[in-house]
């Protein structure tokens, strides 16, 4: 893997410490972002990377120079930027944290003034300014400054704690265990756990330790959770990553869901209270469609990214949304990927249905999907996507993001990653089997010929 080029998309701009991140490329980054909004008011958070710090002031020394005014929240998940941007009426936000991606990478995410990721048009702005150098200047006397807001996370949970059924939950007085990895979980969910008046045990609570596992919350990477739940006799886990936009479930015999069902179940529960229209990502599971199907609504497919399903959310005003990657977006909290919130909504279900999470799970249609990536090395990407094309030529083909191949009863999608120098290729079937056998013809017949 070539980690010498930081990786420039619609999430941002990121790379690996002392390596494709390097401090000057990622200051004129932040000097464009300070040019585009005029020199507006910034909201600006980070995870727990240990890299958190140098990229914090990085990031302020480059605002204060365009005169922006700086709201420093501290440690926050990614959503609570961009419910701040909102909250403070400011001009934009930054994220600093690289997500799912492992401890020595890092990023800047840019936020919009609604609190949303840049569009595809802003991050071509944006790259036009970083590449100009043409950046604003002020003189000392009108200098950006730093002000300390201590109430994000408080603002962020009671944001959440409004739009579920507060009572019910705290009614059924669950047990709850969550791994925060070492991530900024461990400052959220205490508070809304408190908040929605359950029992229960965090794993993993140091933010200033290194993640102690691969920081995705990938069913593999679940086991020590499940042994807890059950050693627990909780009611369910949930995993976050570590900048908690992403979630995973775990029932209470301890068995991991699957992130693709945190969207799913998330949007069936919101659709017993009222309908309207769903968005999703071509790669997430079409047990989205069997739920917009129930519930006689119609779903809506993006590109992959947030920022695209986001777009289109408001576009069709849909009710809730998501990506299959365990995020769930729900605009009556904030229009971005919120584990907060999909903890709220399926805490919810649970508690107003009566059920356990294992039989909430087995109301809805679920499939087997394979997911994987393979490193781009030398080859070349366009070659790959239309061998993509001709291999599968007897599939429906959408080639909106990457190919994604489409049969009456399964899909296998690739699509080049905007976040890693890898091609991701994913695939669905009703059994575990078929969906290999689709990733390995992609495989040997598509990426290893190419």
């Amino acid at each position: 893997m070539n980690n010498k080029q930081p990786m420039i998309s619609v999430a941002g701009i990121r790379g690996v410490v002392g390596e494709s991140l390097v401090p000057e490329t990622f200051l004129r980054y932040v000097l464009a972002f300070g040019t585009l909004i005029e020199g507006g008011s910034v909201v600006v958070g980070s995870d727990t990377r240990l890299s958190r710090h140098m990229m914090r002031h990085l990031a302020f020394a480059a605002l204060e120079s365009c005169g922006c005014k700086v709201y420093h929240i501290g440690l926050v998940p990614t959503p609570t930027v961009g419910l701040m941007v909102r909250e403070l009426g400011a001009s934009g936000g930054i994220a600093i944290t690289a997500s799912h991606n492992p401890a020595e990478w890092n990023a800047y995410k840019f936020f919009d003034e609604q609190g949303s990721f840049l569009s595809k048009e802003q991050n071509l702005r944006l790259l036009e300014i970083a590449q100009s150098g043409d950046f604003r200047r002020v003189n000392y006397r009108k200098l950006g400054r730093i002000e300390q807001i201590e109430t994000a996370i408080e603002r962020h949970v009671t944001r959440v704690v409004s739009q579920v059924n507060r009572d019910a939950i705290a009614a059924r007085r669950f047990k709850v265990v969550a791994d925060c990895v070492n991530g900024v979980g461990a400052v959220i969910l205490p508070v809304l756990f408190e908040a929605l008046g359950c029992e229960y045990e965090l794993m993993y609570t140091n933010v200033d330790a290194e993640f102690p596992r691969n920081p995705e919350p990938l069913p593999e990477n679940l086991t020590e959770l499940g042994e807890r739940v059950r050693a627990r006799g909780a009611d369910i886990g949930f995993a976050v990553d570590p900048d908690a936009d992403r979630l995973a479930i775990v029932d209470e015999q301890g068995r991991p869901l699957g992130e693709e069902r945190t969207v799913t179940l998330a949007s069936a529960a919101v659709l017993e209270r009222k309908k309207g229209p769903l968005v999703v990502n071509l790669s997430t599971t079409r047990a989205m469609d069997d739920v917009a199907a129930a519930a006689g609504v119609p779903l809506y497919r993006t590109p992959i990214g947030e920022a695209y399903v986001v777009g289109k959310i408001r576009e069709v005003g849909a009710l809730i949304g998501g990506e299959g990657n365990g995020g769930v977006i729900y605009p009556a909290v904030h229009c971005g990927r919120d584990a907060a919130t999909g903890i709220g909504l399926i805490l919810e279900a649970l508690a107003t249905k009566g059920l356990r999470i294992s039989e909430l799970n087995a109301q809805i249609p679920d499939y087997k999907m394979v997911k994987t990536k393979f490193s781009r090395g030398e080859r070349n990407v366009a070659e790959i996507l239309e061998r993509m094309r001709r291999e599968f030529a007897d599939a429906q083909l959408v080639s909106e993001d990457g190919v994604k191949a489409v049969y009456r009863d399964s899909w296998v999608h690739l699509r080049p990653s905007g976040t890693e120098p890898v091609v991701r290729v994913f695939a669905e079937a009703p059994t575990l089997s078929a969906a290999q056998a689709l990733v390995e013809r992609v495989w040997q017949r598509v990426i290893n010929s190419a």
